[in-house]
């Protein structure tokens, strides 16, 4: 009974050794850029989408990603190493579901974005994401104030939850 213990610790103990040299590491922990880049400056995205004053909210949600994460300082173009341009280049807010009455009962909002880190002076293409493609739902209203609530409350989860990856595959390399 106590060796088949042994037995087990040690192979937990075989287990986690084995992780630890393989170099996994935790989501959003690795840093793959480029050591001399300690600033960036984020200026606001370009909307090329027929949806109005969207660029704020995308753009708001990577600086304060970026601000939670304490890996940059956050800066003006002027003063950055790096530079994170934005492009939404299309948006579509389509059905989802019907009802049994056949009333609208969901909606799907949908952005692609084009996303480039460039060195601040040189402009030499660091990272780019040139087709992030990510969607969010949400619940129709026949109140027209409450359904577009509903799509704005949508728009910010969806510019957190993209602001989320566009952070972690820059800094991962992916």
């Amino acid at each position: 009974m106590r060796k088949r213990f042994l037995w087990r610790g040690m192979g937990v103990v075989l287990v986690l050794l084995f992780a630890a040299g393989c170099g996994y590491h935790f989501k959003g922990k690795a840093n793959n850029l480029p050591k001399d880049i300690k600033s960036i400056s984020i200026p606001i995205f370009k909307n090329e989408t027929t949806e109005t004053n969207i660029e704020n909210l995308f753009t708001n949600a990577l600086i304060a990603q970026f601000v939670r994460s304490k890996e940059f300082k956050i800066t003006d173009v002027d003063k950055a190493d790096a530079v994170i341009y934005g492009v939404l280049k299309r948006y579509s807010n389509d059905t989802l579901t019907y009802s049994g009455g056949g009333k609208v009962s969901q909606y799907r909002v949908r952005v692609v974005a084009e996303v480039t880190l460039v060195r601040a002076k040189s402009k030499e293409v660091i990272w780019r994401a040139k087709h992030l493609e990510e969607f969010e739902d949400y619940d129709a209203s026949t109140n027209t104030i409450e359904n577009e609530a509903n799509k704005e409350k949508a728009f910010q989860s969806l510019a957190k939850f993209m602001a989320e990856i566009i952070h972690d595959r820059m800094l991962e390399n992916f």
